[in-house]
């Protein structure tokens, strides 16, 4: 599958593609393939060949590890507009985690050789890599800040919130994937997750199984911006 206008947009954005000139770029865009997976697919297992990286466009992926008695353990989950597996540029890396669809996904897949190829045509492209994984830890430096310093509801409202983006009034939807992943993401226990859902009952937000309902975004807004107790 060949990537849309609206596709094109969100590539544009990607931190990994701000140092590529503009008609590079739509040649870059035109050739990397799009790939379309179903809620449970697996993209790549943990120690496979790292023969690619990935932006998301649409939908949700969820990294884990497995172990030895097939046991899952949660690392991550990632959404639209993110980046993933970009370390694995080096040459004869492997992955180290698996990743599968925790929802409908669609992804454009880089070629690791050819962006390698890319960085030595267009030397800048080097310098827009070191800017993602520099943006990535800067996320990650607040993400333990705000693991550290922040109560389990905040996270879950600004999880909420992320979701229900700058809408006014009442929100309502479905939790894009399984609780476990979401937990993984916040740093928090399913059980912790369950609880603080719970709690934010005192600021409108009704949650049954994976249906949610915001009653208020501005209120919810308030609450992860500690404007309301």
């Amino acid at each position: 599958m060949t990537i849309d206008r609206h596709d094109l947009e969100m590539l544009r954005e990607a931190l990994f593609l701000a140092g590529l000139p503009e008609s590079d770029f739509q040649k870059f865009a035109a050739e990397t393939p799009v790939v379309t997976l179903s809620a449970g697919q697996i993209l790549f297992h943990q120690d496979d060949p790292a023969t690619a990286f990935y932006f998301i466009l649409q939908g949700w992926a969820a990294m884990f590890r497995e172990g030895a008695d097939g046991d899952r353990t949660a690392i991550h989950l990632v959404g639209p507009g993110e980046s993933f597996a970009e370390a694995v540029l080096a040459r004869e890396a492997r992955y180290p985690v698996s990743a599968e669809a925790a929802t409908d996904l669609r992804v454009a897949r880089i070629d690791t050789a050819h962006f390698r190829n890319l960085i030595l045509q267009s030397p800048e492209l080097a310098l827009s890599i070191i800017a993602a994984v520099f943006g990535k830890l800067r996320r990650l430096v607040s993400r333990i800040e705000q693991d550290q310093e922040w109560s389990p509801q905040r996270r879950v409202a600004a999880f909420l919130h992320r979701i229900c983006g700058a809408s006014d009034g009442a929100c309502r939807f479905e939790l894009p994937v399984e609780q476990r992943y979401i937990a993984a993401r916040l740093s928090m226990t399913p059980e912790t997750l369950s609880r603080a859902l719970g709690d934010l009952a005192s600021i409108g937000v009704e949650a049954k199984r994976r249906r949610v309902v915001v009653s208020d975004v501005s209120r919810l807004a308030r609450f992860v911006n500690h404007e309301e107790a």
